[in-house]
């Protein structure tokens, strides 16, 4: 009895690894390559059915795939309610990397004085956040696609909050500890955006990516404009000493109910989440119930046989190598100008302020409040939008981007908001400058600091894009949209100030503007040749997976 038991269990565990192995399946396959892959599920699906009598974990054989959209299937087994909870998480995490590069904006000349040091020097601190925030992210977002997203986000949950307690604990006389804490601060914060929209596109289809991921982009949008308010407050009242331990505990508060409850969701180790998770990406709860189970198991003297996760190889390269990619290089470039014309803004938002209207930390953190508002309002419909228009020509064409990429356009879909996005936070930049310049009542400002918020929704557009393109590369993707745009964002932050003294608010922001202007015919590039390029990627990867097979039945003649 027992010995036909664990031959049952032998059986089901095969059949739950060959459709494992589907999962790496790309999504541009061809319809032939698509047809074959669900007749071997179904033949599989009817042996296990007159064969095995009942499941010992979880049943592995309802692994789900990418394929899934062909069938009445869900991507995902996660219910609506625990994806909300996995993005509303993955959003709070990705929240450290923005805010802690602003929150001590407002402190900054508090800390030139308990340093004493020079403003410009506390400046690099800024500076060196925003470098290692491009750079490690290039590492940490493929080890997520490769060892699993849960592990990857809370070890680096903890490596910031290691930091942060560093940064607390910093004497006054180590300026260059500051400058480490503040590096290990961005090597633990930034990858974390990374990790999430990776985990994004594990449980969200096509369809529905837009309202997750604009969501999710909460995190990094409302964060800046989140920390100058905190640092203005905590600064004010408490002392820069605070800053820092404000986010040691606000990390704690995500890290510890993640330990807990934040589950797997790669879908190389997990499908769509029916499959059970190695060991090191077990939930307390996922741990206890294989546990009993084993126990269980070999009370009744049955060995189940392992189960080994084709996991995909850690390429900390990856990140550098997409950059090759056309449609990558060509949007990742221009949103980054737009990035690098907004974090010029919000750098020297502070100075003017401060010098120009004469008010305290707490104002000068209020001010920034509006842009973090209109942030959100348009992360939320910005992806509201985009998924609307995308179910409207999944009708038209009779599927999704996959089914039918030749017929579905792709990029109209995905960039028909990105004009209004994008003429609102230029003529909202363009307005605060020369606010400044005419020094006009503060209330102007905080509107035109509102819509240049309300203009950030062009990340959402652009992030969503490249996962459609590289489906299971969300980390990689993400890491590599990170590397341009902190480059970028690095070099407008430390020079910005330099031409605001040389040429004025208004001018300089005509200036950086006039650069943004002139990459305009990019989206439009990317429009025309963009749906020629997927095809040959697609065409590509046919003729990889076709070659094995041909070996194959040579091998066999």
């Amino acid at each position: 009895m027992a010995g036909n038991r664990a031959d049952e269990i032998g059986l089901e565990l095969s059949l739950s690894q060959r459709d494992n192995d589907n999962t790496s399946l790309d999504d541009n396959l061809t319809s032939r390559d698509i047809e074959q892959a669900h007749s071997s599920q179904n033949e599989g699906r009817n042996t296990s059915k007159s064969t095995v009598t009942g499941p010992q974990f979880q049943n592995l054989t309802n692994v789900q795939t990418n394929l899934t959209t062909l069938s009445n299937k869900p991507y995902s087994v996660f219910s609506p309610g625990q994806k909300w909870f996995i993005v509303i998480f993955s959003s709070l995490g990705a929240i450290f990397s923005p805010i802690s590069m602003n929150i001590y904006a407002p402190a900054i000349p508090s800390l030139a004085k308990a340093f004493d040091t020079t403003i410009e020097k506390i400046n690099l601190t800024v500076t060196i956040y925003l470098v290692f925030q491009a750079i490690t992210p290039t590492i940490w977002g493929s080890a997520g696609d490769c060892y699993g997203r849960r592990p990857v986000f809370i070890v680096l949950l903890l490596v910031y909050m290691s930091s942060s307690i560093g940064s607390a604990l910093c004497p006054t006389s180590a300026y260059w500890l500051l400058m480490v804490m503040r590096a290990l601060q961005a090597t633990g914060g930034s990858a974390l955006i990374a990790v999430g929209v990776g985990v994004v596109s594990d449980i969200a289809m096509p369809q529905e990516r837009g309202v997750y991921i604009g969501v999710f982009n909460l995190g990094t949008t409302v964060g800046p404009a989140l920390g100058p308010l905190l640092g203005g407050i905590f600064a004010y009242t408490l002392g820069w000493r605070s800053i820092f331990w404000f986010l040691c505990i606000f990390c704690g508060c995500v890290v510890i109910p993640m330990i807990f409850f934040f589950p797997e969701t790669l879908r190389a180790l997990v499908g769509d989440g029916s499959l059970p998770p190695p060991l090191l990406n077990c939930t307390p709860a996922a741990l206890l119930r294989r546990k009993r189970e084993l126990k269980r198991l070999q009370e009744n003297g049955e060995i189940p046989q392992e189960m080994v996760s084709e996991r995909a190889r850690f390429k900390p390269w990856a990140s550098i190598v997409l950059v090759i990619e056309p449609e990558i290089a060509l949007m990742f470039t221009w949103a980054s100008l737009y990035y690098a014309l907004w974090y010029a803004i919000l750098t020297v938002f502070t100075t003017f302020l401060e010098n120009e209207y004469h008010v305290n930390e707490v104002v000068i953190g209020l001010c920034y409040l509006p842009g973090g508002v209109g942030a959100g309002v348009s992360g939320f419909f910005t992806g509201k939008i985009m998924d609307f228009f995308y179910r409207r020509e999944k009708r038209r064409v009779g599927g999704d981007h996959r089914q039918n990429p030749d017929e579905f356009r792709l990029e109209r879909v995905r960039f028909i908001i990105l004009p209004f996005q994008v003429g609102t936070i230029l003529c909202a930049i363009l307005g605060l400058a020369w606010g400044v310049e005419a020094h006009t009542h503060i209330a102007v400002l905080i509107v035109m600091n509102f819509f240049i918020g309300m203009g950030t929704g062009y990340l959402t557009t652009a992030t969503i894009y490249s996962i459609d393109l590289f489906p299971g590369k969300g980390g990689a993707v993400t890491a590599t949209f990170n590397l341009i745009r902190c480059a970028m964002g690095a070099i407008s932050t430390s020079t910005v100030q330099l031409i605001v003294n040389r040429m004025g608010a208004g001018w300089t922001f005509v200036l950086i503007g006039t650069i943004c202007l002139a990459a305009t015919p990019i989206p439009f590039i990317v429009i025309k040749f963009g749906p020629g390029w997927r095809k040959a990627r697609r065409e590509k990867i046919e003729r990889k997976s076709e070659r094995p097979s041909i070996s194959t039945e040579d091998h066999t003649k």
